[in-house]
């Protein structure tokens, strides 16, 4: 998982010529890891700051996000409700509107049976050294109960680093 950064262009329906020439000019200027539909997405804070300052100087930026880039995810029937997959099928989940958490130790049957009680919680699982499980941020304490009474540690990232 990767922290990633979104600008979203004040942009209307009836100008995608506009939005493709701008779109243009912005990739000469700065590096654009991923587009989806008027969401500009980088890969680093500094072309995050050189988009962000570009669109604003011509009063186009509507909102930023910092996102999660889920490169090998295993998404839930929820995961549209915060998150979105780019045109290029990339993952992206908004890290305002959630936590992540790996199992750190518990019995295996343990572990299995609170997962299934997380289960309803789960936006997605990101599978690669650890598995990365993501919640909505208000089900951080439910976890910790669940996690608690099936007598497994669970560890949470803190997504903002």
């Amino acid at each position: 998982m990767k922290s990633m950064f979104g600008l979203e262009i004040q942009c209307t329906d009836d100008t995608p010529q506009y939005f493709q020439n701008l779109l243009l000019q912005i990739k000469h200027t700065a590096s654009i890891f991923d587009v989806d539909d008027n969401l500009l997405i980088t890969d680093s804070a500094m072309e995050a700051k050189l988009v962000k300052n570009l669109l604003a100087d011509r009063c186009l930026l509507e909102e930023t996000y910092i996102l999660s880039f889920l490169e090998n995810p295993a998404p839930s029937p929820l995961f549209t409700d915060y998150g979105f997959v780019s045109e290029k099928e990339n993952h992206y989940l908004y890290q305002a509107m959630t936590a992540a958490f790996h199992i750190s130790s518990g019995k295996e049957d343990d572990i299995n049976m609170a997962l299934i009680q997380m289960d309803e919680s789960i936006i997605a699982v990101e599978e690669q050294y650890k598995k990365l499980y993501f919640i909505d941020k208000e089900s951080r304490e439910y976890i910790l109960k669940v996690a608690k009474s099936y007598d497994i540690e669970v560890s949470f990232l803190d997504l903002d680093k």
